[in-house]
Order: structure tokens, then sequence, then C-alpha cells
């Protein structure tokens, strides 16, 4: 008798499992909240490439245009609070850093911005244009300009510490100058158009790491923000591979043959990658073992994102598509009919993110 009692009480568990599953497997909805059209004018002919992601800041989102805009919206209504004035056409997004806003332009700037009082604080030029997002590291601005130098400021005047200039490659083409710095230790890490990926020390600059990526291809440009930790340093490179180092030896401890100018997306040993070819990857960070791939159904995909169990991702011909973190299964689909190059932003179960026309929206997942 207990024995059936038994294999009965199994049974409701097992069947109260599997309904409790697949109530959490329903089709999440996408649902557009606003939009808004920071362009200069209307669209004709060919689409515009942005590039610049929103930054999210309190209750304000932060938005550069290739139009010469740099935008203030309202995060809840889409209304725009402001325009910035003199900021120049900006590819990248914004760093914020205590109360202060930095960025550079393709004007050839870099500026510091007052979040405060909306003056600026400062304005250095490079005299190229600066397609990367700076970071803040022990009172210093690292940047990189599309003339292959990278630059230490100081934060609060504009001065320039130090600098590294690499030379371009000959009688190829390359991208310039799109490697965002990664701080670690008293380390600063960047990759430049030549294929080369450093690390420099903080205060003196003095080149502690040096690697010579880009081996093949038509591209060697090492454009895309690396990945730091303790252990390993995970680099796209343009060249047609991604690669772990080794951050003590600086070997290369496993290599796969997809490359990109996006950033990859690690979560516990979880690394999400997304390539020039047109997939998104799902990879063991200890072996660069592959446990999924998925090719998009059209367009090149931006950086990806995580939103609880999805993974966020813009296509460069539609436009913002959810994966399931686990197996990859393609869910739902908002297609702004115009591309998405930009990375998307997510907070909470809200995405915002920038098509190539130059609407920002923001999107609401159920």
């Amino acid at each position: 008798m207990k024995s059936n009692i038994l294999v009965l009480l199994v049974c409701y568990v097992v069947a109260f499992t599997s309904c409790t599953t697949a109530q959490k497997a329903k089709t999440p909805e996408l649902v557009g909240l606003w939009a808004v059209d920071i362009s200069a004018g209307p669209q004709y002919g060919a689409k515009k490439h942005e590039q610049a992601s929103p930054l999210l800041v309190g209750d304000d989102v932060f938005q550069g245009s290739s139009d010469g805009k740099l935008v203030v919206v309202n995060k809840y209504t889409g209304l725009l609070k402001r325009t910035i004035k003199d900021s120049g056409s900006v590819e990248a997004s914004p760093l914020f850093h205590e109360s202060v806003v930095y960025f550079g332009n393709r004007e050839g700037y870099v500026k510091a911005f007052s979040y405060r009082n909306g003056d600026y604080l400062w304005s250095y030029y490079v005299g190229h244009p600066v397609g990367s997002t700076p970071v803040f590291c022990d009172g210093r601005i690292f940047i990189l300009s599309s003339s292959n130098v990278f630059y230490s400021l100081d934060a609060k005047t504009g001065k320039v510490l130090w600098s590294i200039r690499k030379e371009f490659p000959s009688g190829v083409p390359v991208i310039k100058g799109g490697s965002s710095p990664v701080c670690y230790d008293d380390v600063v890490y960047v990759g430049f158009s030549d294929g080369s990926f450093i690390g420099a020390n903080i205060t003196s600059g003095s080149i502690v790491l040096e690697k010579k990526l880009a081996t093949e291809g038509k591209f060697k440009d090492v454009d895309a923000t690396p990945y730091v930790d303790e252990k390993r340093i995970i680099v796209p490179s343009y060249d047609g591979n991604l690669y772990c180092i080794d951050r003590k030896s600086g070997q290369v401890t496993w290599s796969i043959k997809d490359g990109s100018a996006k950033s990859i997306l690690l979560a516990g040993d979880n690394l999400y990658y997304s390539s020039n070819d047109g997939y998104l990857y799902f990879i063991e960070v200890t072996d660069g073992s592959i446990k999924w791939r998925i090719k998009l159904s059209k367009g090149i995909p931006t950086a990806p994102a995580i939103m609880q169990n999805y993974i966020v991702v813009g296509s460069s011909e539609r436009g913002i598509m959810l994966f399931n973190k686990t197996d990859g299964k393609f869910l739902k689909e908002i297609n702004t009919g115009t591309g998405v190059l930009a990375d998307p932003v997510v907070e909470g179960n809200y995405i915002f993110f920038m098509s190539n026309y130059g609407v920002l929206y923001s999107v609401k997942v159920l």
C-alpha cells in the first residue's frame, strides 16, 4: 500500500514539474513602448550605419548619432529632454563616471561633459575620428583614435599623460580604431588596426603584454572590446578568429575560426559571441568547445546581451531578436525594417537600441 502511494506521489510531482516547466517555457512577447527619431532629416536612399549604443543614466538615455547629435531622452516616455551642444558625430557609446559624461566624436575630439550643470569641462583634439568608448581608470581616461594612437588623458583636465602609436599595416584595408579599452589590476588592454593587442601599465604606459593576433584574412583589425579577468583575456579579431589568451603567460590557450568586431559576453563559464559570418555562438570558456551555434536568417548580429533566460541580439538587416539562452532556440523578433548595428542595452526586462535610420527604441519583454 505504501509503495502504491509513493508511486502516485512521484507521478504527481513529475506531472506538476512538467506543467510548471511548460508554463515557464511560454513564448515571450516584445512590446514597443516608444520610438524617437533623432536623425537630422528624412532618410532617402541608402540607410545609415549607426554604431553608438544607448547609455542609461538614472532616468535618462544618452544617444549619439552620425548626424552630429548627442541627445538626452527620458527613459520612460521617450520625450527629448536635451540636445547637447557641440557634441559632433558620436559613433560609440559615451562613458558616465562620477557625474561626468566622456565621449569621442568623428570630428576628432575627446570631450568631458558635466551631467550636473550641462557644461563642458574640457575638450582635447586628437586630430582623427574617435570611434571607441572611453574607459575610466585611476583618475585617467583611456581612448583609441582612428589614427591608431592610444591615449591616456587626465580625467579632470584632458591633459595627455602618455600615448602609444601603432603603424597601419601596408597594402591591406583597415577598420581604424574601434577597440574600446579595458582595465584590470594596473594594466589597460586594447587592440589596434595592425592586428596587435597590448596591455600597458596604467600609470607609465609601458607595455607589459604585446601579442600579434592577426595571421590571415583580408582585415587585420582587433576592433572589439576585450574581456579580461584574473585568468584569461578573450579577444575577437577581424582576421577570422576568436582568441583566448592566458593573462599571465600571454599564450593563446584556444581559438575559434570565426572572427568579429563585436565584443563577447561572459556569464560564468558560458561565453556568448557574435561573428562576422552571421552566427551567434554559445561557447564553454574553459576549453573553447562550442555548445551550439545558430546562423541568423539575414544580416550580421550585434554583440549579445543577456536578459534573464534570453539572449538579446540585433541584426544588421532586421531588428531585435530573442533567443533561448540554453539551447539557442529563436523565440521572438521585433523588426524595425532598417537594421541594427549598434549593440542593444538591457535593463530589467526593457531593451533600448538605435536603428540604422537614427531611431532610438524602447521595447519591453513580457
